[in-house]
């Protein structure tokens, strides 16, 4: 009988130490979750704000001082980012949140430290100039410690 007895203790001690690691796993999976949220917004805001509202110096905001850039043509770093976009846009000047339209995203994608943002946008056709042709764009953002560190887009030049 206490043979039984143990056998039960034991069997029960088993079963809770699986609802606990699987409560644990749940939490760490609702934090993963949560993580990737953030990540997902923290590039969000910074296109909307920085890009679509041309206010180029609150990238310093959103991207580290230490950005890694991939695209062809853009300095390194956050100081070349922001040079490049007030060369390439010499007169715009930033705009007051809500009085501009944000990029529409057909995809907003996060994974691990990733975050991939998925538009179209209409571009003169190699063919024809006159006829603008719907056209794919990527941008892939790492975060690291809540700060854009990295970026990937298919630009070519």
């Amino acid at each position: 009988m206490k043979f039984r007895h143990v056998i039960a203790v034991g069997a029960l001690a088993l079963a809770g130490c699986e609802q606990a690691g699987g409560e644990q796993d749940e939490a760490g999976i609702a934090d993963e979750q949560a993580q990737l949220e953030a990540n997902k917004q923290l590039v969000l805001d910074m296109w909307h704000e920085v890009l679509n509202g041309q206010n180029f110096d609150a990238a310093r905001e959103y991207i580290s001082p230490d950005y890694i850039q991939h695209s062809p043509g853009i300095e390194g770093g956050l100081d070349g980012l922001i040079d490049y976009l007030k060369t390439s846009r010499p007169d715009a000047e930033p705009l007051e949140p809500g009085t501009y339209p944000l990029t529409e995203f057909e995809f907003v994608l996060a994974e691990g430290d990733l975050v991939q943002l998925m538009h179209q946008r209409q571009l003169p056709s190699r063919d024809d100039p006159d006829t603008l042709v719907p056209v794919w764009w990527y941008d892939t953002y790492r975060i690291e410690d809540g700060m854009i560190v990295e970026h990937w887009d298919s630009i070519h030049r």
